[in-house]
Formats: C-alpha cells, structure tokens, sequence
C-alpha cells in the first residue's frame, strides 16, 4: 500500500512517497514534483509484489528472516557448543541487521551475494585501525564462509519447518578451495618476545593466561571457560568440559605452568574472598567483578604489538603447541589427544615437522632388517 504526504517547506513544495507491504522494509523517498511522487509509488508497489512469485508456500510472504533468526536462538542454537553460540552469535546479528525485515518471499540471490559482498569490502572491524588511514584489511574468504553459512543453516531451517519452498542459496555464489592447514606458530625468540611482552603487561594474568594456552593448546574459551572446580593443581589437572566438539577433556598442568597457575590461583582466591555479593562460580581467569571470564582482546594485541609478531593469532598458540609436539617426536594420535580432536585430519598438517623422528625410526627398523 502506498501514498503521499504533502509538505510545505521554506524552498516550496514537496511530496514524501511512502510505500508499506507486509513482510517487505518500509520504503520512502522524496520528490518535488505530484506525478514523479505518483509513478514511483507505482513502480515500487510493483517491484515489491514480483517477489510473491518466486515462493509458493504463503507463510513465505508474512515469515521475515527475524523471525527465523529468533526461532533458531531459541529452538536450535542452544544444542550447540558454547564456542559455536558464540561464534554463532557475530553472524546472526549481522544477518538480522541485514535482512532481518525482508520476509522470505523477497529475499534473492543477487541481494545476498550483494550483502556478502559489502561484508567483505568492509573489512576486519576487529582489527586496530590502520595506520595512515589505509583502508582495512579484507575479510577472509573463510570468515565470509561462515556468514554465508550461517544464512544458509537458517533458511534450510525454514524449509523445514514449513515457511518457504524455495532456498535463495541455491543461487548465491559458493565459497570453496579453502584450505584449513594453517601452522603459523612462534619460533624460539618469538616465543621469548611475546613471553616477555606479557609480563609486562598492565594485564596481571595475561601473562598466565599465555602460559596456559601455549602449554595445554587449548584454544581461548577453553582457557577462559576454566573455573576452579575444573582445575586440580594436586593431581596437575585441568578439565575442560565446554569444548567445541561437545566432549569433555582433560590436559595435564606440569611444570613452569603448574608454578605459575599455583601463585596466580592463590591471588585470585585472594580477591574473590573481598567480593559482595559472592560469584557464583570462581572463574580461573575473572574480570574485576568476579562474575565472568576476563576479556583479554586489547591486552593481547597490545603484547603481540610490543613482541613484534606479524601473522599471529591467539589460536596460533594452540599450534604453537601441537608443532612442539610434534618436532619432539608426538605421534598424531598423541596430538590428537591433546587438543581434542575426534580424527586425525587435522592434526596432518603437522606431520612434516615430525620428519626427522620418523626418519630415526625407519633407520632403526632398516638395520634391524638388513
């Protein structure tokens, strides 16, 4: 349904064009003229209709993607892992930014392909500025994946449950030849530098919290998820029970880390003792009120600044770990068990760097054959 409104102005006379349909963003614009005001509203109201065409299902028409994102966080989401919620949680607000007004029946490969897009060009928010004024980097080809992923979960959640016959993925432009072999991990000196750099942080458990991850390669909800029933500093234990996969696991606290975690726990103890009202959980790494895991975001940017290390994510620790492991001779299946993998294909891309122990094991078994 369209109409117009007339206004007087100091400049003179203007007609405001509005134009409102069910399951479709209101849409308005202004122009100077009765008859341009008139032939757009016209156009539109067309425009906007062509789209009931393309689903047959009639709910198509009156279910918005809103209402789809609001079904999945209450029926779907919360079966998943706490780190695929989280996760979950960045594209689902974007997609409800995005699309959330549009009802099924109007949204098209060609308006999803332009979205992905936009999101791309945009680039990584999460990243310090750029210095200079540059332009900032793009989104990765996996990042956008994962958007374009979680658009497509949801409207195959709607076929499901009866809201449209059509699924406008079928249309959008796949995302493939991604390859997740990544191995970035710290040499030696970087590992001095970055060590060094989180000590000196204005961050006390920064430092700890490094310590932890690149001796256990946990990845970060892990280590920030660990309360103090999970950690057993006797038996030199820590349990992780919101994994990614869904299992539960155990890595064991030896060492430097041990020495480190039983000063850092005794502080903390030390100051959820003042706290009022009492937490009802005793994080391991707390923020200042006790009541959730601490955000390290910016204190860890800041120490990887001061380490000068360039292409370095904080899951570059967890394969940090698991190269440790296997330049020291872990078979995969060890460095499997360590980080929690269900099968062996992840941890293949480890397996150059274990060369030269199983070159020492063919030696062996070579002399014991001729």
């Amino acid at each position: 349904m369209g109409w117009i409104h007339k206004r007087e102005r100091k400049k003179g006379t203007v007609y405001r064009a509005v134009v409102r349909m069910k399951g479709f963003p209101q849409q308005q614009k202004t122009f100077s003229r009765l008859t341009d005001a008139k032939m757009w509203v016209q156009q539109t109201e067309v425009a906007i209709r062509k789209g009931e065409f393309h689903n047959v299902v009639k709910a198509a028409a009156g279910n918005t993607l809103t209402m789809v994102i609001e079904r999945y966080r209450r029926d779907i989401l919360p079966h998943r892992a706490a780190s695929t919620r989280r996760a979950a949680q960045t594209y689902l607000n974007y997609w409800d930014e995005a699309l959330g007004k549009y009802a099924l029946a109007y949204i098209e490969p060609e308006m999803i392909n332009k979205k992905l897009d936009e999101l791309e060009k945009a680039g990584d928010t999460r990243r310090k500025p750029v210095k200079g004024g540059g332009k900032p980097k793009p989104k990765s080809r996996r990042t956008i994946k994962h958007y374009r992923d979680m658009l497509a979960a949801l409207l195959n959640q709607a076929q499901t449950w009866g809201w449209t016959a059509q699924n406008p993925m079928d249309g959008v432009n796949k995302i493939t030849k991604i390859r997740n072999d990544r191995t970035r991990y710290l040499s030696d000196d970087e590992r001095t530098a970055l060590l060094e750099a989180c000590q000196g942080s204005d961050n006390d458990q920064l430092y700890a919290i490094v310590a932890f991850a690149l001796s256990t390669g946990s990845r970060k909800g892990e280590a920030l998820g660990l309360t103090m029933d999970d950690l057993d500093l006797e038996r030199g234990l820590a349990i992780f029970r919101n994994t990614k996969n869904g299992d539960t696991r155990s890595v064991p606290v030896v060492g430097h880390l041990k020495e480190v975690l039983i000063e850092h726990v005794e502080k903390i103890n030390a100051r959820y003792k003042t706290m009022k009202p009492k937490p009802p959980k005793r994080w391991v790494f707390p923020r200042l009120d006790g009541q959730l895991p601490i955000d390290i975001r910016k204190a860890w940017e800041n120490a990887r600044d001061a380490a000068e290390l360039v292409d370095f994510r904080f899951h570059d620790l967890r394969h940090s770990t698991a190269s440790y492991l296997a330049m020291n001779g872990a078979s995969q299946l060890e460095i499997a068990e360590v980080l929690g993998h269900r099968t062996l294909q992840m941890v293949k891309r480890y397996a150059h760097l274990s060369e030269s122990h199983v070159k020492s094991l063919m030696e062996d078994v070579n002399k014991k054959m001729f």
